[in-house]
Parts: structure tokens; C-alpha cells; sequence
């Protein structure tokens, strides 16, 4: 039987009137007000705590992959390169790539003597740093961290434009030469964004926050709070190294902040006055390491409101109600917070771990055993959708590879350089594999490369651009026509990040639009011969797949004047005579779009690739895709339109579904269980890239722990690695290829290899890449 909660705090406040009230007063309300202060500032230490243990890992997280780039051959020689085009591409573009895999701002390479060799940015190749302090540290041989500072090279702001000036975070290690002597520097800009979201991790209430300040007293992060804080004129661009963490009142720095730059960890459970005159509670804690602090803040009255509000509450009962009601009430309150409390530990967990097997055991007829029972059916309801996203996903990867449409993804701007390709889309571009296309610039497939630029702006400015037409040329020069549609992917910051897309070769198609407009133009200067090609013409036109039409101006309208049994299908018609004379803009959604074409028409004569939302005899709506000409006559009054178009529903619906996929198909690479590697084409080499599962088939933690590592050494008999070498120098190729290898910790396993050769285009071996597995136990 369901019991109400409210019924039940009634029933016993009636039930203990007569126990006296002065109880709670003298003994449950100073220990509840302790308890809360007691339970924040548990919660405020323990997200301090692990704000600062989160950003002291992002920093060594970055450290270790700044001396994992120094270590890697390929940076070691760019030290010393001779600096060809080919040399340098290379490893520009495995700068990029490294930049990429771990989301960096940027990578510098320069001598021991401080001058830029390569960069990911083009502008600071050349620059002399020998006098930065970063560079000083790192030439010594250490492994350092700039600090926050204002970077003195253009980087993007806020607002998408170059500033000198921004905040910005470098990681610098040494590189070593073979007399084991530093020759120069690798160094990492990190994107502050990364920092920021880690900051902003974990919100602390409505008032709550987390920030990170320097040994001056400014702050190196933005506030939570930083549009407040701009309107309120305290910051003009951003809180980063320009706000001076100061008590508004006296002008020194505030209590919390004066207290941690001291170098002490601790907390203030009474209140101070912040940087915005607010009393808070803080907790500080002091990273000696990178010397920043770590600095969470709460408004006291929020952090209290509990307690301050049961206060105001004690007394009002109290000059209401006997004593006995408010003994009746902290026991009903004692026996409600129990179930509560156990509900939110129950739920933390589940949050904090993702863990949904757990469940709440709570056998409670009322609201809380109602909200138990609601919220164990959702977590149910949650495993289950999980389970279902995962079995959906083998259904999206058959849709994805089915399609014949080239579907790829790149960098944004324009030299940016394909990032992936689907088979279709590089065999249309005349490659055997999507291998093959990776890392080329985009804007080379182009017989303009202008278009490529054009493209970028357009998606720069509208995100989307469907039914772009440009000339491009395949691997072998051949030119032909594209068609495609493409979106740029931003960050929540509107930063570029992607371009993805679909395309197609409709060079047959273009040949067609081609043959008719000639055959408008010379149905437009032989009208006398019209007659007599009519029949042959029409045909032809009743031979296409697509519509074909011709419309004529009646008053303010036009009207179908023929059109052939395609087009008359497509708009939901069983023959062309039922089309004729019919409006025109009675076929569109929305009529503006038929006012759209005509005034385009007038102007520029021809409209290719027109898209538009349109409508069947019976209402049913559709897409279509037209190319259009407009005839005029010799006063350049318009008398004709003729045209082309084809229901182009399917080919949306397959682009909306390619955008829903895209995750699925990101996420790709990383649920393969074999091993996929790359490495150096030489008896010594070594890996230069590896997955998650390779590195733990080698009995390596990450993938990072494995790179610079020599392939010959995995092998128990190195004799095996010369073998195979022979054999990918010769076929190129080389399958099902076994050997006896070992792990990190000696441990022996049977290696079984597909993998090929890749070679520039003098022939030259550049890398070798495969995918392996462990087949002792079969």
C-alpha cells in the first residue's frame, strides 16, 4: 500500500505534539549545521583535488608525448636534413599528423642554436627562440613547460582571428644526436581549450567553480563566470592572464590566492572576499611542479544555504508549533535523508564509473521507493539502448561501404589533405586503394586549384554546400567532373576542425548537359528546321532517365509547354499530356524558389545544379536537382526555358544518414582487435605508428610506449625481418606471413602479417604498414 510522505510527516507530527520542541533546537540543528558545513567542504577538497590531479596529468601526459616525438628517428634527422621537397614533406606531414592524433595547437622543430627548421605553422619556420626561456631549459636537456604565457607569434582568438598576444602553454624536451649531445629542440603548443574544459569539468553548484592562477596572482584559465565578468567591465577580452586575483575591497590579493601562492595547501571553512567582492568558502591547493594553483571557490551562501534555511525554518516552527512537532520533524527528517542519501551515493557511482550493472535496493511504499524503483528501470532502459547501439553498429558500416557515391573526409583550409576516403571515392579519383589518397592535398585533385579555395570559403560561411560542380583531374591527369555535397565540422569554440562529404563523377552527365544546351541553341537558330527534328528529338528525350521540359511565359506565370514521359513520372503523372499547361510553380513547396530560378535565369542565361523541395501530383513531397536555360529573343525578352531535372530524395536521405554515421565510422579504427602498424622500410626500423591493440599484442600498455621501438627486435630471429623485407621489396606485397616473436617481457608468441610496401612516386620505399595478430593459440 502506497503511503504519501506528507500524510506520514503529518500523521506523526500530530502523533509527538506533545514532546517538547526545545530538542531539536539545542541538539539537531548545531550538529546538522556542522555536518553541512563538514559534507562541502569534503566536496570542495575533494574537486579541488581532483581538478589538480587532472591538470597535473594533462601536463605529464604532454610531457611524455613531447619526449616520445624528440626520441623518433624521423624528428632526429630533420635536425640535419637536407631539406628536399620530398624530405620536407614528409616530415611536415607527420608533424601534422602527430598534431592531429593528439589534438595540439602546434609543433616547432629548431637547432641547438634556437632557429625554426619545420613547423606546423608556415609563418614561424626560420624564427630565432634561442633567447625564449623555454628553449634555454630545453637545450640543457630537460623536459620543461613554458607556463601560461602571452605568445609573442599570431594565434586564432575567440573571435576566429590572428592575435599576438593569446595565452598560450609550451612543452619543450631536447633532442638527442648519436653522441648522446642535445642538437636542438622539439616544442608542443598546447590547445588552452583542452585546459579550459578540463576546468570546467566538474561544476560545483550554481555559483561554484575552479580555476587556475600564477605565481603574480593572475589567472591562467578562464572564470566560469568570464561574460559576467566583461560586462561588468572587470576583464575586456578574457580572464587569462589579465585578471589580478585581487579583494576589491583592499586591493591585495585574495585570502585564498594570498594563502596558496604561499606555497601551502589548505581551505577557509569561514568565508573571504574574492576577486569579484563575493565572500566565498576555497580550497587551494599548490602545484610546485608547473608553480600554478589550483583554486575552488563556492558562494557561502549557497555553500550553507542548507543550514542558514533549516535556521530560519527551526525558528518560525518553533513561534508556531509546540515542541513535540519539531522532534516529530527531525525524526521524519532523519528517516527520509537516509533512503535520499543513499540514492544519490548510488547514482554518483553509477556517474563517476559508468558501471550500469549497479542497482538502488530500496523497499520503500512511497515517493523515495517510487523514485528507486523509476530510476532502476531507467538505468535498465540505458543498458539496453547501449546494447542495441552497438549491435546497430555492423548495420552502419554494410550501409556505409554499399554505397558507390565517394564519401571522404579532410583538414579544413584550403591545403588541407585528405584524412580518409571510402573505396569508391578513390577509385573515382583513379587509385587502387583509399591508402593511396591519404595525406594528398585536396586542392591537387583540382584542375583549378582556385576551386578548392572557393569551396572552403562558402562552407566557412554557410557550414553546407550541396551540388557543388567543379573540374577535377584523376592520378593519372585524366580530367573529368565532380559533383558533391560538403560540410565543415567546427568545435564549440567555431573553430574549423573537418570537412566531410560525398561526391560523384558526373562527367557523362555534364557531356549531356552540354549536348543540350548545343541542341537549344541550335534549335534556337534552325526554327525552320524544328519540324522535321522534332520526332528524332523527342525521343531522344523519352530515351533519358532524368525529366526533360520546356516551359512558356503566360502573363505573370509559366506554364509546361512539353515535357518528356520521364519528367511526367517523376512528378507523379502517368503521361506527359497531363503535364502540359499546368503552372510551374505548382510543382514547387515553397513557390519562391520557381521565382528564384527565373530571376537567376534572367540574369545569367543557365542555372546547373539548381536543388530544390518539391512536390507529385498527390502531394508527395520530393527533392529534385535541375539544370536550366533560359532563351531569349533578339530585345532580350524571355520566351523559353528548357531544362533538365531528376528526383534526387534518395541521394538526401543517403547524405542525412552518411551524417549520422560519421561517429560510427570514427570510432572504426579503434574497435579493430588486430594490430595495425606502420614503420621505417629498412632492416632497423622502427615503428612509427601502432594502435591500442597492436601495442597490447606486444605487451605494451599504449601505443606511445611503443613507438621509436625497432621492429627488428620484436623478432626472435632477426634473420625474419630480413626475409620479409625481401620479400615486400620484390612483390610489394607480402601475406599471411608468419614468424617467432616476443613480447616487452620476453614472452614468446607466434606473429602472423599481411602487409605491403609504400613508395613515393620515384619508387622510393617511404614506410611499411600492415595489420598482425597473435596466433599461438590456433
Amino acid at each position: 500500500m502506497f503511503i504519501s510522505i506528507k500524510n506520514r510527516l503529518i500523521f506523526l507530527l500530530i502523533v509527538f505534539t506533545l514532546i517538547p520542541f526545545v530538542v531539536l533546537k539545542i541538539i539537531a540543528y548545531p550538529r546538522v549545521l556542522e555536518d553541512v558545513k563538514e559534507i562541502q567542504l569534503r566536496n570542495l577538497q575533494g574537486i579541488g583535488n581532483q581538478q589538480a590531479e587532472l591538470v597535473s596529468n594533462w601536463v605529464h601526459e604532454r610531457m611524455k608525448n613531447a619526449r616520445s616525438l624528440a626520441k623518433n628517428p624521423t624528428i632526429i634527422n630533420a635536425i640535419n636534413i637536407t631539406k628536399k621537397p620530398g624530405d620536407s614533406i614528409e616530415i611536415i606531414t607527420y608533424l601534422d599528423a602527430f598534431k592531429k592524433e593528439y589534438d595540439l595547437a602546434g609543433i616547432l622543430i629548431c637547432d641547438d642554436k634556437g632557429i625554426v627548421s619545420f613547423a606546423t605553422s608556415e609563418e614561424i619556420t626560420g624564427r630565432d627562440i634561442s633567447q625564449e626561456d623555454y628553449f634555454k631549459k630545453a637545450i640543457e636537456g630537460k623536459t620543461v613547460t613554458s607556463g601560461i604565457i602571452q605568445s609573442n607569434v599570431p594565434l586564432i582568438n575567440e573571435m576566429g582571428e590572428e592575435e599576438t598576444g593569446m595565452p598560450t602553454l609550451l612543452i619543450t624536451s631536447p633532442i638527442t644526436g648519436n653522441q648522446k649531445t642535445t642538437i636542438g629542440i622539439v616544442a608542443l603548443r598546447l590547445d588552452l581549450n583542452n585546459l579550459k574544459h578540463l576546468m570546467f569539468n566538474t561544476k560545483l553548484g550554481k555559483t561554484g567553480e575552479t580555476y587556475l592562477v600564477n605565481e603574480q596572482g593572475y589567472m591562467i584559465t578562464e572564470s566560469r563566470f568570464s561574460d559576467h565578468l566583461k560586462e561588468m567591465g572587470i576583464v575586456k577580452k578574457r580572464c587569462s592572464l589579465e585578471l589580478k586575483l585581487t579583494d576589491p575591497n583592499t586591493g591585495k590579493l585574495t585570502s585564498g590566492v594570498a594563502r596558496c601562492l604561499s606555497g601551502n595547501d589548505g581551505h577557509d571553512s569561514d568565508g573571504y572576499t574574492d576577486y569579484a567582492g563575493i565572500t566565498v568558502l576555497g580550497v587551494w591547493r599548490w602545484l610546485p611542479e608547473f608553480k600554478w594553483g589550483v583554486i575552488t571557490e563556492i558562494d557561502r551562501d549557497e555553500g550553507y544555504g542548507l543550514a542558514y534555511n533549516l535556521r530560519y525554518i527551526v525558528v518560525i516552527v518553533l513561534m508556531i508549533f509546540a515542541f513535540p512537532a519539531t522532534v516529530a520533524a527531525f525524526l521524519v527528517a532523519r528517516q527520509i535523508s537516509i533512503p535520499i542519501l543513499r540514492l544519490r551515493s548510488m547514482a554518483e557511482k553509477i556517474a563517476s564509473s559508468e558501471d550500469l550493472s549497479q542497482r538502488i535496493d530500496i523497499k520503500h511504499k512511497d515517493e523515495i521507493g517510487s523514485l528507486a524503483d523509476a530510476f532502476n528501470t531507467m538505468v535498465n532502459s540505458l543498458k539496453e539502448k547501449t546494447n542495441a547501439l552497438a549491435n546497430s553498429e555492423n548495420r552502419y558500416r554494410q550501409l556505409f561501404n554499399s554505397l558507390k557515391e565517394g564519401v571522404y573526409e579532410s583538414e579544413p583550409g584550403a591545403d588541407g589533405v585528405f584524412t580518409w576516403i571510402n573505396q569508391a571515392g578513390a577509385e573515382i579519383l583513379g587509385y587502387n586503394s583509399p591508402e593511396e589518397v591519404f595525406g594528398t592535398k585536396v586542392k591537387n585533385i583540382y584542375v583549378d586549384p582556385v576551386e578548392r579555395k572557393r569551396l572552403v570559403e562558402k562552407l566557412e560561411k554557410d557550414g553546407v554546400w550541396s551540388g557543388f560542380v567543379s573540374f577535377c583531374k584523376k592520378k593519372n591527369g585524366e580530367q573529368f567532373y565532380t559533383e558533391r555535397t560538403s560540410n565543415m565540422i567546427k568545435d564549440e569554440n567555431g573553430k574549423p576542425i573537418l570537412i566531410y562529404g560525398v561526391f560523384r563523377d558526373i562527367t557523362e552527365r555534364k557531356k549531356l548537359e552540354e549536348e543540350l544546351q548545343k541542341m537549344v541553341k541550335s534549335l534556337n537558330e534552325k526554327t525552320n528546321e524544328l519540324a522535321n527534328s522534332e520526332k528524332r528529338y523527342k525521343q531522344l528525350f523519352n530515351s533519358l532517365k532524368e525529366g526533360v521540359y520546356e516551359c512558356k511565359r503566360q502573363g505573370s506565370n509559366w506554364v509546361f509547354t512539353w515535357i518528356n514521359k520521364s519528367g511526367a513520372e517523376i512528378l507523379g503523372y502517368n503521361s506527359s499530356e497531363e503535364v502540359i499547361g499546368n503552372k510551374v510553380e505548382s510543382i514547387y513547396v515553397d513557390p519562391d524558389d520557381c521565382r528564384r530560378l527565373v530571376e537567376k535565369l534572367e540574369n545569367e542565361g543557365v542555372w546547373s545544379g539548381f536543388v530544390s523541395f518539391c512536390k507529385k501530383k498527390d502531394g508527395e513531397h520530393f527533392y529534385t536537382e535541375r539544370t536550366s536555360t533560359m532563351i531569349k529573343d533578339e530585345n532580350g525578352k524571355p520566351v523559353l526555358i528548357y531544362g533538365v531535372f531528376r528526383d534526387i530524395t534518395e541521394r538526401k536521405k543517403l547524405e542525412e544518414e552518411l551524417q549520422k554515421s560519421e561517429k560510427h565510422h570514427r570510432e572504426l579504427l579503434n574497435s579493430i582487435s588486430e594490430g595495425v602498424y606502420q614503420s621505417a622500410p629498412t632492416l632497423d626500423g622502427v615503428f612509427t605508428y601502432i594502435n591500442q591493440s597492436g601495442a597490447e599484442i606486444l605487451g605494451y600498455d599504449s601505443p606511445e610506449e611503443v613507438l621509436g621501438t625497432r621492429v627488428i627486435d620484436i623478432y626472435v630471429n632477426a634473420n625474419d625481418r630480413k626475409e620479409l623485407l625481401e620479400i615486400l621489396e620484390k612483390e610489394g606485397v607480402c601475406k599471411d606471413f608468419t614468424a617467432f616473436c616476443k613480447k616487452k617481457n620476453g614472452e614468446r608468441f607466434i606473429y602472423e602479417a599481411n602487409c605491403s610496401i609504400v613508395r613515393d612516386e620515384t619508387g622510393q620505399p617511404i614506410m611499411i604498414e600492415g595489420i598482425f595478430r597473435d596466433i599461438t593459440e590456433r
